[in-house]
Parts: C-alpha cells; sequence; structure tokens
C-alpha cells in the first residue's frame, strides 16, 4: 500500500529519459555528405552479382530463373543515374548553389 502512496512510478525507456533530459544526444557528424563512395560500392556490388549470375546462367534457364540476370543489369544501370545525380548534387554543394541540408 506504501508504493501506492508514492506517486506514479518513474518511467524508465529511453524516451522518457531523453524528455527528462536524463539522456544526451551525441554530436555526430554524418560520414559522407556526398553519397559517391555509397553509390560506387552499390554499383560494384550489382557488377558482381551479374558476374556470379553469368556463370549460372543455364541453371537459372534450365529453372525458368534467366529473368534473374537482367535484375543486376538493371540495379547497375540505376546505380549510374544515382552517381550522376549525387556527383551534380555534390559539386552544387561545393559551389554554395545548394545547402548540404537539402532533401
Amino acid at each position: 500500500m506504501s508504493e501506492e502512496q508514492d506517486g506514479p512510478k518513474k518511467r524508465t525507456d529511453p524516451t522518457s529519459q531523453l524528455a527528462r533530459g536524463e539522456l544526451v544526444h551525441a554530436e555526430v557528424k554524418p560520414l559522407d555528405l556526398s553519397g559517391i563512395p555509397s553509390v560506387i560500392t552499390g554499383i560494384a556490388l550489382w557488377a558482381v552479382a551479374f558476374v556470379v549470375l553469368l556463370i549460372f546462367r543455364d541453371r537459372l534457364k534450365d529453372n525458368g530463373l534467366g529473368w534473374w540476370l537482367w535484375v543486376p543489369v538493371a540495379g547497375f544501370g540505376l546505380g549510374l543515374i544515382g552517381l550522376w545525380y549525387c556527383k551534380r548534387r555534390w559539386t552544387a554543394i561545393q559551389a554554395g548553389h545548394r545547402p548540404a541540408t537539402e532533401d
């Protein structure tokens, strides 16, 4: 009965602790503002996936999955479009035409 008289229990979840000021966010800077290394990594992984699927092309066709070979081709092509976009955006940020926090 004494627990009921002490008042409501203090919540210990991180959101409540943050709201009470008990937790503090660390100042963490973004690793990469340009996005270019991430896009290049993705393009390289799509290229590797294409080579691996190319090795198993006959087995894929036998199982009716020949279309799988076109998935990494599409990923590679979209990655090139993403690379073009990131380079154009980064150039505009460096020139001062766009803020780094936009989009």
